[in-house]
């Protein structure tokens, strides 16, 4: 290629090239920035350089601790859910039978629903006095009082595990599903034809067909969920007592409750980290697996 020609093409290019260094670079840079410094809202006068100090402060922080277990669990869990429920709603619509379209629309529902609109919605359902949760449950007999699924410290963490759950399942199913379609039918034929049975097929065919997919869903799912802040924030807030309260939620709280912007912003860059950390995991078993990550 002429050196002209590669002169027009880096032209062509540096447009798109200075909007994103200035949409995803500089917002990084400027939140290093501010991870150094003294940055309180409403107290300017006391704005200085601090260096690490910040970090020092976060780290040892004694709650810091209950916000990172707090969020794996919450993470953790959520994936697992999305991983094992979404596995099962691909495997039944994989199969040709009557009614299928009629699941397809069903499962899609969580996702057509906005994050916000979802916990809202099932902020009511789980209203401890008007919820239809508790109603259905006492009328079915299974519980003998209303319980206070967002005002309990375990059960509001296990609630918002399973609405972050319930939304992210259908775009797992449409993943998983898309994956199911590409292994060889053939394969499915010849187990059938040496008497493997359905557990067998799904333990020596389909599990391994489909494992470069669960690990690239489950990373970015891992990634997402971590980050997860709208369902969390709209049924909770982060309580009661701190119960809900990850690492995004105790970012927003530091930022636009304490006004605190220099601390807030030294959380989001160790989050930061893990993430980086998280994805350069991801690249590396993605390249064991034959991919095309690098």
């Amino acid at each position: 290629m002429k050196k002209a020609d590669q002169r027009a093409g880096v032209l062509f290019i540096l447009p798109a090239l200075l909007v994103l260094l200035t949409v995803v670079l500089y917002p990084i840079i400027h939140t290093l920035y501010l991870s150094l410094q003294s940055k309180i809202l409403i107290a300017p006068q006391r704005d200085q350089f601090v260096g690490i100090q910040n970090y020092m402060n976060v780290l040892s922080d004694p709650e810091m601790l209950s916000y990172v277990w707090i969020t794996v669990v919450f993470t953790v869990s959520s994936v697992v859910l999305k991983l094992i429920l979404g596995l099962c709603g691909a495997l039944l619509l994989n199969v040709k039978r009557k009614g299928t379209k009629v699941y397809w629309s069903i499962f899609m529902i969580p996702w057509l629903i906005p994050s916000v609109v979802a916990a809202l919605i099932w902020r009511w359902m789980l209203h401890d006095q008007f919820g239809i949760v508790n109603h259905v449950l006492l009328q079915v007999g299974l519980i003998e009082h209303r319980i206070a699924w967002l005002s309990d410290q375990a059960l509001a963490l296990l609630s918002v595990i399973i609405v972050d759950a319930w939304v992210g399942i259908p775009f797992m199913i449409v993943v998983l599903l898309a994956g199911l379609n590409t292994i060889p039918r053939e394969w499915y034929e010849a187990a059938m034809v040496d008497g493997a049975n359905a557990w067998q097929r799904l333990i020596y065919i389909t599990l391994p067909g489909l494992r470069p997919m669960l690990l690239v869903m489950g990373t970015l799912s891992f990634i997402g969920t971590f980050n997860s802040f709208n369902i969390i924030y709209t049924m909770t807030g982060g309580g009661p007592v701190g119960s809900t309260r990850t690492l995004i939620i105790h970012t927003h709280q530091l930022a636009f409750t304490e006004y605190d912007f220099g601390l807030a912003a030294t959380v989001s860059v160790l989050t930061l980290i893990f993430i980086l950390i998280s994805t350069y995991t991801y690249r590396r078993k993605l390249v064991q697996e034959g991919g095309k990550a690098s």
